[in-house]
């Protein structure tokens, strides 16, 4: 608990000429190391979102508070659907180098919805994210090999996951018991 109330370090190393994606860089924790890679001389930083308006406005925001302009872009992806994982990971194979995938987006909601025959929060903070990791890995190496550089593939997390009662992990097959609305403990995911 004392960690959150720690100042954090401003970074200042410096991300000249590299590529980074962030997913769920609309918001919180992914906009603000979005903003922080821009500041930090990055050459493109995608912003990985859902909502193509809400990555507009999170592209304005982050060239109005840097002075930069031509660095952010922004590249749909709905983590809710394999095909958007897919086609997103096959665009990024596209680029000249990807050095940075900091893999963000998440889902919290108190509703039970279901989504590629799992449930959404499962579906989104979990699967979809390591099918991203995945897809993304030849690309990083790729570039590590063209560029003579260490890549850096992340997810994101959260301290109080050690606070998840987690029953799943008993069943025999643990994700077809989170796609059980009887049993599921939504603020628990």
């Amino acid at each position: 608990m004392k960690s959150q109330f720690t100042k954090l370090p401003y970074p200042e190393k410096k991300f000249t000429g590299q590529t980074i994606i962030i997913t769920g860089a609309n918001v919180g924790l992914g906009l603000e190391a979005a903003r922080h890679f821009v500041r930090l001389e990055a050459a493109k930083v995608i912003l990985a979102v859902r909502t193509i308006s809400k990555g507009e406005a999170a592209k304005k925001s982050i060239e109005d508070s840097t002075k930069r302009t031509g660095v952010v872009e922004v590249w749909e992806i709905d983590q809710e659907n394999y095909g958007s994982v897919v086609m997103f990971a096959k665009k990024a194979q596209s680029l000249e180098r990807l050095d940075v995938a900091i893999l963000n987006a998440g889902l919290m909601t108190p509703e039970f919805n279901m989504a590629e025959g799992h449930e959404k929060m499962i579906l989104v903070n979990v699967i979809s994210t390591f099918l991203l990791a995945l897809l993304l890995i030849p690309k990083l190496r790729e570039t590590a090999v063209n560029f003579n550089k260490a890549p850096v593939l992340t997810c994101t997390g959260s301290f109080t996951h050690f606070d998840a009662a987690f029953p799943e992990r008993n069943s025999e097959h643990i994700f077809e018991a989170f796609t059980k609305k009887e049993s599921a403990k939504m603020t628990d995911r």
